[in-house]
């Protein structure tokens, strides 16, 4: 018997060893968790004192430009247009520091039709008149510059923009019509202005004028038959103008008009 409870001796030693190795597993895994656990209560402390987030601050300084992309496929070509020409005309007024003599006009045609002139002349000009001339000055003929007897010449335009002190200048625009029936008129020609003082009755100076005005003309110059004729009636003559014009001090007094003239058969 007491050779038998030796042997089993070596046996429960090692239970106990075991039983051992295991608790101290435990405690060391328990440990871990309840660390683990603080620094989680550490934290939260940590955020509780913190405040609200501050303002944004300023945006940094922009970043250096990027390589240029490729170049993209080359689009579709228009129609050719009108070449230069009597179908096509430009004209071009440019006179700055009052030295407007010689430059204030240029001249244009309708074929068929007649004759115009812009005209940028200032006030204080000889032929000014005191209030300048900025307009489409037109002289009609019938075919060998003489005044029509069977036609009427029409000239409809709509001006954009206008007097600069005029704070509302950018939504106006005005259409205007200008008409001579030559068997009942003994006019020979007839203008449009440019300029908007002469549409505001309300300005009691007869030679008040806009000092200072920047606006577009767009028009179209036309002739039609009357009493019975036969004659062919020549095509319209369509245009666009724009223009800018400083008269608020003489000496630096300053004037600019840029347009074309088309004229398509019909």
């Amino acid at each position: 018997m007491r050779q038998s409870h030796q042997e089993h001796k070596p046996a429960l030693q090692v239970a106990l060893v075991a039983a051992l190795v295991a608790a101290l597993v435990f405690a060391v895994v328990d440990r871990g968790l309840g660390a683990g656990g603080m620094q989680q209560k550490i934290a939260a402390a940590q955020l509780a004192k913190e405040g609200k987030r501050g303002p944004r601050g300023p945006e940094g300084p922009q970043g250096p430009i990027g390589p240029q992309g490729f170049q993209g496929p080359e689009g579709k070509r228009g129609p050719s247009g009108i070449d230069a020409g009597p179908a096509r005309q430009f004209i071009s007024i440019d006179w700055q520091n009052n030295d407007y003599e010689g430059k204030d006009t240029q001249s244009f045609k309708a074929p068929g039709i007649g004759t115009g002139e812009v005209q940028c002349i200032p006030p204080q000009a000889p032929d000014g008149d005191g209030s300048g001339k900025m307009r489409v000055q037109f002289t009609q003929f019938d075919g060998y510059d003489q005044l029509p007897k069977k036609w009427a010449t029409t000239m409809w335009v709509t001006r954009f923009g206008g007097n600069v002190d005029d704070a509302n200048r950018y939504r106006r625009s005005v259409v205007k019509t200008n008409r001579i029936r030559a068997i009942d008129d003994n006019r020979k020609g007839f203008h449009e202005s440019f300029d908007t003082a002469i549409d505001q009755p309300d300005i009691p100076d007869s030679n008040a004028h806009d000092p200072e005005s920047i606006g577009s003309f767009t028009g179209i110059i036309t002739t039609e038959p009357f009493n019975g004729t036969t004659a062919d009636q020549p095509p319209p003559t369509t245009f666009q103008l724009s223009w800018y014009w400083n008269f608020r001090d003489e000496s630096s007094s300053r004037c600019y008009v840029n347009g074309v003239f088309t004229t398509q058969a019909q």
